[in-house]
C-alpha cells in the first residue's frame, strides 16, 4: 500500500495544475478581446452601444477612442487602429454614423459628446479590470477628427486625455454644435466647423497634408493649444497621428502618478484651495501638520511631497504644468480662490514657475507663501541639498517677479540664509517668527498667520 500511494498524488497535483490552468485561462480570456462564449467584447455606455474593444499583446499604456470618418469605418480607420494596437493601447472603434443618429435625437441647444467618450473608456476598462484607470485620447479622421476637437474642447479637466485629428473636414454634421469650447458656426450642408485657436484642458494635434494659416489662434499663457503637424502622404499622417497619441497618453499618466497628497476640508464645502509644496524631506512634520491645521479651517489642502517629485530634475516650466494639473483636478468647477504655499525646499523653487503659469490662473491665485525660503535652490532633491549647500539658482532675483503685494515671506529669527530679507524684497509683507527653520515647532501659530493672510487679501 505504500507504493500505490505516489501515483494517486501525481495524479492528484496534475488535476491541481490543469484546473489552475484552465482558470487562469477563463479569467484571461476577456482580456485578448473575448469572453467565455468566445464573442469579441462589446461595450456599451450612454448613447455608444456594441462598441468593438481591441486590446494590445502587451500592456495597454492608453487607450484610444476612435472615431470613424464620414460613412463609417473605412481602410483608413482600420490602418490607424493597427498603428495603435502596435503602440500597445486599448482600442475602442466608433462608428460615427451609428453615433450621430443617436446624438441627433437630442434637444435643446447644443449636445455634449465627452459623456459618451467617457463613459465608453471607463466601461471598458472595468469589464478587462485594468490596474489603473487611464483617461481617453480621443482620434479620428475627417469628420471624427472633428469630433475628437469639439469634445476635448468641451471636456471638463481629468476627464479626456487629449485629442488628436487628421485631415479633419470642413465641419462635423449633427443636428446640435458641440456644446462649449471651441467657437463654432453653421456651413451649409457641413453641419458645424470649429475653430482651432480653443484654450484646452488637455493637449490636440492636427496633422494635415498641408498646413491651414487660418487654424492657428494666438499665444496663450500656458494653456494648451492644438498643435499643427505636417505630411505629404497619408500613410505618414496616420504614423504620425498615431506616435502623438502615444506622447498625450505618456503626459496624462504622468500627471496622475503625481506625488500629492489630498487633504480635504474638513469643516464643510471648502472656502479656498492650497496646493503646498513640502520641503526636500516629503510631505511629514511641519508641512503636514500645517496642511492637516488649515483643513479644520475649511482648506482644500493638495501637498505635493518634493522629496518625491523634485527627486528627478524639474524644470520651473514643468512645475508650472503640474501646478495647472493639480488646480484642475482639485477644483473642476474653476471657482475656488487659489493658494500656493511652499516651505524651505517648496518655497525655494514655486517662485520659478510663475512666469509660465496660465494668467487665467495667476489671477485665481491670491496669496504666494513662502515659508522658510533660502538664498539659493537647485530644482533637484540632492545630498547638497540636505546638507544646507543649496544650489545654482538665485531664489530672491525669481520671488521679485511675483506680483508682491500677493507674496507673503514667513522665516525663523534664528535662520541666516533666509531670502526673505533681501534688499529686492523690501515690499513683500514678512512675518519673523521665534527660532530656526522650524519655528520651535509652534505650528499652529504658523497655519494661524498663513490664513490671516489669505483672508486678507480676498476681494471684500
Amino acid at each position: 500500500m505504500k507504493f500505490m500511494r505516489r501515483p494517486y498524488l501525481l495524479v492528484i497535483l496534475a488535476l491541481l495544475i490543469v484546473s489552475i490552468a484552465l482558470s487562469a485561462a477563463l479569467h484571461y480570456l476577456p482580456r485578448f478581446g473575448f469572453g467565455l462564449s468566445g464573442k469579441r467584447i462589446l461595450i456599451t455606455s450612454e448613447r455608444l452601444t456594441d462598441v468593438p474593444l481591441l486590446q494590445p499583446n502587451g500592456k495597454p499604456e492608453g487607450i484610444a477612442v476612435l472615431v470613424s470618418q464620414k460613412g463609417g469605418l473605412a481602410a483608413d480607420d482600420a490602418a490607424l487602429e493597427k498603428l495603435l494596437l502596435d503602440r500597445n493601447f486599448l482600442v475602442l472603434t466608433v462608428d460615427l454614423e451609428k453615433w450621430r443618429k443617436e446624438l441627433d435625437q437630442d434637444t435643446g441647444d447644443c449636445t455634449y459628446f465627452v459623456s459618451d467618450l467617457e463613459g465608453v473608456a471607463k466601461e471598458a476598462q472595468r469589464v478587462i479590470s485594468v490596474d489603473t484607470y487611464m483617461h481617453p485620447v480621443v482620434i479620428g479622421i475627417g469628420e471624427g477628427g472633428v469630433m475628437a476637437y469639439a469634445s476635448v474642447a468641451d471636456a471638463p479637466a481629468a476627464t479626456l486625455a487629449g485629442a488628436v485629428t487628421i485631415d479633419p473636414s470642413i465641419g462635423l454634421k449633427t443636428k446640435l454644435p458641440s456644446c462649449e469650447g471651441a467657437d463654432y458656426e453653421a456651413v451649409p450642408n457641413e453641419g458645424f466647423s470649429y475653430s482651432y485657436d480653443a484654450d484646452l484642458p488637455n493637449p490636440a494635434t492636427i496633422v494635415r497634408e498641408k498646413p491651414d494659416a487660418e487654424s492657428k489662434g494666438p499665444p496663450s499663457a500656458g494653456f494648451f493649444l492644438a498643435q499643427e503637424k505636417i505630411a505629404a502622404t497619408k500613410a505618414e499622417r496616420l504614423q504620425i497621428a498615431a506616435d502623438a497619441s502615444v506622447e498625450i497618453a505618456k503626459e496624462d499618466a504622468s500627471a496622475e502618478s503625481l506625488p500629492i497628497v489630498d487633504v480635504p476640508s474638513s469643516n464643510g464645502d471648502p472656502k479656498y484651495l492650497a496646493i503646498f509644496f513640502s520641503g526636500d524631506g516629503g510631505w511629514r512634520d511641519i508641512d503636514k501638520s500645517v496642511g492637516d491645521i488649515m483643513a479644520k479651517e475649511g482648506v482644500h489642502v493638495v501637498g505635493v511631497d518634493s522629496l518625491r517629485y523634485f527627486w528627478t530634475l524639474r524644470k520651473p516650466e514643468d512645475i508650472a504644468k503640474d501646478i495647472k494639473r493639480i488646480v484642475a483636478k482639485a477644483d473642476p468647477s474653476g471657482k475656488l480662490p487659489v493658494v500656493l504655499l511652499g516651505y524651505s525646499f517648496g518655497a525655494n523653487t514655486i517662485p520659478f514657475s510663475w512666469p509660465y503659469l496660465p494668467q487665467q490662473l495667476q489671477d485665481r491665485i491670491s496669496l504666494v507663501g513662502l515659508i522658510g525660503t533660502e538664498e539659493t535652490t537647485p530644482f533637484q532633491v540632492s545630498v547638497g541639498a540636505w546638507l544646507g549647500m543649496g544650489g545654482d539658482n538665485e531664489v530672491a532675483p525669481a520671488v521679485a517677479k511675483l506680483p508682491l503685494n500677493k507674496v507673503l515671506c514667513v522665516y525663523g529669527s534664528e535662520e541666516d540664509d533666509t531670502a526673505c530679507t533681501d534688499p529686492s524684497l523690501a515690499a513683500v509683507e514678512k512675518i519673523e517668527l521665534n527660532g530656526d527653520h522650524h519655528y520651535d515647532e509652534k505650528y499652529d501659530m504658523l497655519a494661524s498667520k498663513l490664513m490671516q493672510a489669505i483672508a486678507s487679501r480676498q476681494p471684500k
